[in-house]
């Protein structure tokens, strides 16, 4: 059934929400700063300023995790990653490292929700295929037979509509003993999580 819940108004000021000029710029200024002090075994001073940095950084994946802006996100994952390799384990880089490791942690799974919501907004609630996802999401190994049944669709549109959910990567088919299956793959449990919610059925 269709969900009665509505999303609770932004009454943030237009002027402190965040932009993607903003976004930008802000990746350009702690990305640059990062860079600089990992690239010739600087670091970013004491403790107390690698902690105003990381701040500031939190912040900014707040933004970029709030827009769900899937590219300042994956550069953001890049920079850290990068900036990992450059870094010597243990000594006078100890914090600074722990800071940037925890920082990736929280852009991958920031990127990891963006994505998923992204995937979720291209299929229509109402298409055979989202509402053959919700079904093997929540009947796992249903045969193609039974989830023509169940939804009351031609096999040839079950076939299409799974090998598009494949290429996706939201499902898999495999065996059990003597007949076939689908599975619902984790990226594709979160987007049929989402698309139940919007009302698929």
């Amino acid at each position: 059934m269709p969900s009665t819940a509505t999303a609770a108004p932004d009454t943030t000021p237009a002027s402190l929400r965040p932009t993607a000029e903003g976004i930008s710029r802000g990746f350009e200024a702690w990305a640059t700063k990062l860079k600089e002090e990992t690239g010739e075994g600087k670091v970013l001073g004491d403790h107390a300023a690698v902690d105003r940095w990381a701040a500031a950084v939190g912040r900014w994946l707040v933004d970029a995790a709030l827009l769900a802006d899937i590219p300042a996100l994956s550069s953001a994952l890049s920079a850290f990653q990068n900036a990992g390799m450059r870094l010597q384990p243990g000594g006078h880089t100890m914090r600074l490292e722990a800071v940037v490791m925890g920082l990736a942690e929280v852009a991958q799974a920031a990127l990891d929700r963006a994505e998923q919501a992204a995937l979720a907004d291209t299929l229509d609630p109402r298409s055979w295929a989202a509402r053959m996802l919700v079904l093997v999401h929540r009947e796992p190994h249903i045969t193609s037979s039974d989830v023509c049944d169940r939804l009351k669709v031609h096999e040839a549109q079950i076939s299409r509509s799974g090998k598009m959910l494949l290429e996706r990567g939201l499902v898999v088919k495999t065996r059990l003993g003597r007949s076939k299956g689908w599975y619902a793959t984790p990226r594709g449990e979160a987007v049929a999580e989402q698309l139940a919610d919007r009302g698929t059925e």
